[in-house]
C-alpha cells in the first residue's frame, strides 16, 4: 500500500498522469515527480508542435450519458462543476500569471451540447439506456429526443442557442434518423486543459522532468536480490537513475511497451481523425460551425459496438477555425518487436515517431469523406487539410486499468486503459487513482482492478492480435491525393 511518505514517480504527463499527480499532492504526498519525453513546458501540449499523446489534442468530447454504465455517468457529472470552476479561475487570472499557451479568454470546457444521431429511424438501445438511466436519477431534463415533440419544445425554451444546433443536422436526420440532444455535454479543449492541470500540479508541489532525453523513460530499475521483483525507480534516456518507492505507468499508448505485463488487458490502438481548416474569408462557415451555433455530434456510436460503417464523431470549430471529425468504427494497431524482450506489441506510430506515419488507412479516410459529404456538403469544397492517428490504450472491456501490477510487491502501478473516453475525467480521476494506490475501495476501484482476457472470449479486439486485419503493416494507406472529395463518395466496406 502506498502512503504519503513514499517517493512517487509517474511516467506520462497526459490526463491519467496529471490527474494522479494533482490528487496525490492534494492528499499530502510531498515527493511526486512526473517524467515525460515531451517538453510540455515549452510546446504547451500542442499537437502541431511535436506532441503525439492522445491527451495532446485540440478537443475531446465531454459527455455524462453512458448507457447502463452508470459509474462513468456519475464520474462525469462529479467533474462538471470543476470544469466550470477552472474556466472561471483562468478568466480571473492576469495574463502574466498564466502558463504558456493560456490567456484569460481561454476556455477549457465548452457546454455547447452533444447531438447523438442513430444509424436509422429507430433510436439505438444504447441511446435508450442513456436516457432511461439519467431519468432514474432525475437528470432527464438534459436530454431532448429529436422525434419527441414535447422534448423539443422543452429544448426551445431553454437558455442557449439550440435551434441552429439542431438545424445543422436537419437535412441528415429528418425522417431518416432518430437521436437526442444532450444539453449537459459539450467539449473540452484538451491541450489547454493539460497545460492548466500541469500548472495546478506545479503550484501544488509536483515536480516535472520533461524533455527528449532527461524526461524520456528508458527502463525500470528492478531489484531481484530478495528472490522477487521490487521496482526501485527508473532510468531515463540521458542515463540517469531516479530512485522511487512506487513507479506509476500512466503513459497512454506507450504503457504496454513500458509494462509488458498489461498486454493481456490493454492494447494500443488508434482512431482516425481528419481536420478541416476553415478559410478566414468564409464568415458563413465560421458562424455556422462555431460552438455558439453547432454542437459536438456522434453518428452511429452505440456504446462498445458500432454498425459496420458507424462510429463517427465531430466538433464545432476551434477558435482557430479547425473542425475535427473522427472515425472509431474500426481501430488500428501497429505491432512491433520489443528490443528488450522480442515480444510483439502494438505501439504508437505517429507523424512524430522515429518511423513516421503521416496518413490514415485508406478505408478510414474513404469512410470519413463519405460521411462528411453526406452530413456537411458545404465542407467538401474546403476539403481535408490534415490527418492524425490518435493512439489510445483500449482495455478488454473499455473500463480503465488502475491497479498494482502483480508480482512487484506493490512498487509498480498502472493507470491506463483510457479506451478513448478518459479525458473528460481529468479533474476527478486522480482522486480514485489515489484510493486504488492506498487500497481504499470506492465506487470505481473494483471496476478498474487488474484483470486479463480469458482465451477465446471477446476482448474489445485484443483477441484478434496482430493478424486480425487491423495492423498498419497489412493495410493500404492513403496519400494526400486521397483527401480530395470526388463528386460522389461511397463508404468503404471493411
Amino acid at each position: 500500500m502506498t502512503t504519503p511518505d513514499k517517493k512517487i514517480a509517474i511516467v506520462g504527463a497526459g490526463v491519467f498522469g496529471l490527474s494522479t499527480a494533482l490528487h496525490l499532492a492534494r492528499n499530502g504526498y510531498r515527493d511526486v515527480t512526473v517524467y515525460d519525453y515531451q517538453p510540455y513546458d515549452q510546446n504547451a501540449y500542442s499537437p502541431f508542435d511535436g506532441c503525439d499523446a492522445a491527451s495532446a489534442d485540440v478537443n475531446k468530447i465531454y459527455r455524462c450519458s453512458y448507457g447502463d454504465e452508470t459509474e462513468y455517468q456519475d464520474l462525469a457529472f462529479s467533474g462538471r462543476p470543476i470544469w466550470l470552476e477552472w474556466n472561471a479561475a483562468i478568466a480571473s487570472t492576469p495574463a502574466d500569471k498564466l502558463p504558456r499557451g493560456l490567456t484569460p479568454s481561454t476556455k477549457l470546457f465548452e457546454d455547447c451540447g452533444f447531438m447523438r444521431i442513430s444509424s436509422d429511424a429507430v433510436m439505438s438501445d444504447y441511446d435508450k439506456h442513456c436516457i432511461s438511466e439519467l431519468e432514474k436519477v432525475g437528470l432527464k431534463h438534459h436530454q431532448h429526443v429529436l422525434t419527441d415533440v414535447e422534448d423539443m419544445e422543452r429544448l426551445w425554451g431553454k437558455e442557449g442557442n439550440w435551434r441552429p444546433k439542431v438545424a445543422a443536422f436537419a437535412a441528415f436526420t429528418e425522417g431518416k434518423r432518430d437521436g437526442f440532444m444532450d444539453t449537459s455535454a459539450g467539449l473540452t479543449y484538451a491541450d489547454k486543459s493539460c497545460t492548466w492541470a500541469r500548472y495546478l500540479c506545479e503550484k501544488a508541489g509536483v515536480k516535472f522532468v520533461l524533455g527528449p532525453l532527461k524526461g524520456k523513460f528508458d527502463q525500470l530499475v528492478v531489484d531481484t536480490s530478495t528472490g522477487g521483483k521490487v521496482v526501485r525507480g527508473l532510468k531515463t534516456a540521458d542515463g540517469k537513475t531516479h530512485p522511487a518507492d512506487v513507479v506509476i505507468a500512466a503513459a497512454g499508448g506507450w504503457t504496454p511497451s513500458i509494462v509488458p505485463e498489461v498486454s493481456g488487458a490493454l492494447e494500443t490502438t488508434a482512431g482516425s481523425v481528419v481536420t478541416i481548416q476553415l478559410p478566414s474569408h468564409r464568415k458563413d462557415l465560421w458562424d455556422k460551425y462555431s460552438p455558439k451555433n453547432f454542437p459536438v455530434f456522434a453518428y452511429g456510436l452505440t456504446g462498445h459496438e458500432s454498425p459496420e460503417y458507424g462510429g463517427f464523431y465531430g466538433f464545432p470549430r476551434t477558435p482557430e477555425g479547425k473542425i475535427k471529425i473522427g472515425y472509431r468504427g474500426r481501430k488500428w494497431t501497429n505491432y512491433q518487436s520489443q528490443a528488450a524482450t522480442g515480444r510483439r506489441l502494438s505501439v504508437p506510430k505517429t507523424k512524430y515517431t522515429a518511423d513516421p506515419q503521416v496518413n490514415l488507412p485508406l478505408k478510414a479516410i474513404t469512410n470519413l469523406k463519405a460521411v462528411i459529404a453526406e452530413m456537411f456538403p458545404d465542407l467538401t469544397a474546403v476539403g481535408i487539410t490534415d490527418t492524425r492517428m490518435c493512439w489510445y490504450t483500449d482495455s478488454i472491456d473499455n473500463n480503465f486499468l488502475i491497479d498494482y501490477v502483480p508480482g512487484y510487491d506493490d512498487t509498480l502501478f498502472v493507470a491506463s486503459g483510457g479506451s478513448g473516453h478518459g479525458f473528460k475525467f481529468l479533474p476527478v480521476l486522480g482522486k480514485h487513482v489515489v484510493n486504488a494506490l492506498e487500497k481504499k475501495n470506492d465506487q470505481f476501484t473494483p471496476l478498474w482492478r487488474w484483470r486479463t482476457a480469458k482465451p477465446g472470449e471477446h476482448a474489445n479486439g485484443l483477441e484478434e492480435g496482430e493478424f486480425g486485419g487491423r495492423n498498419l503493416a497489412d493495410l493500404e494507406m492513403a496519400t494526400e491525393a486521397d483527401w480530395k472529395f470526388p463528386n460522389t463518395v461511397e463508404r468503404s466496406k471493411l
